[in-house]
């Protein structure tokens, strides 16, 4: 089992390297972090897409690997991770920048607690339940998707109170133009 407290000590400590994509080769060191966790290393196309990417989704994958390389390898684990560097961590580099991850608490609890999620692991001192609900406390993707829904229906409200106050002053003209 894995506490959530160390992950989140262990990216408090992130070295300052892991938040600079020049300064380290990305591909690299995902290539050995997901080796370290028992699978293969990167292909040829699949490092390209790393050496691509927008330069705060580089930074957020070298922090995420750095925490990743702390963890137990598992038959599952590499692939997860894989799949969780190059599908939610590009929305997640939209909304929130890595450089958050280090320095703000909750976010590195985000990020621990997300990698944990991903890799199919319950924190320890936790139940499943218990940790999917923290999760969704401090999931930035999940409050943006809930703040742009607020707002939709903050403007729909908006949309029938106008159309409702037109149609009173239409009611009211009719009645006027009546008498």
């Amino acid at each position: 089992m894995t506490a959530v407290t160390d992950l989140t000590r262990r990216l408090a400590d992130t070295p300052p390297v892991f938040l600079d994509e020049t300064a380290a080769s990305v591909p690299a060191v995902v290539s050995d972090v997901l080796t370290g966790l028992g699978g293969p290393p990167l292909t040829a196309l699949q490092a390209r897409a790393f050496e691509l990417g927008e330069p705060n989704w580089r930074r957020l994958v070298l922090v995420t690997s750095w925490l990743a390389a702390g963890l137990a390898p598992t038959p599952t684990a590499a692939g997860e991770l894989h799949h969780l560097l190059v599908h939610p961590l590009v929305e997640l580099a939209g909304v929130v920048a890595a450089e958050r991850f280090t320095a703000d608490a909750d976010r590195r609890e985000e990020l621990a607690r997300l990698v944990l999620h991903a890799l199919g692991v319950v924190p320890e001192g936790e139940t499943a339940a218990q940790a999917e609900d923290r999760l969704s406390t401090v999931d930035s993707l999940r409050r943006r998707r809930l703040l742009a829904e607020a707002a939709r229906a903050e403007e729909r409200a908006a949309a029938i109170r106008k159309a409702m106050a037109d149609k009173r002053a239409q009611e009211a003209a009719a009645r006027y133009s009546q008498v």
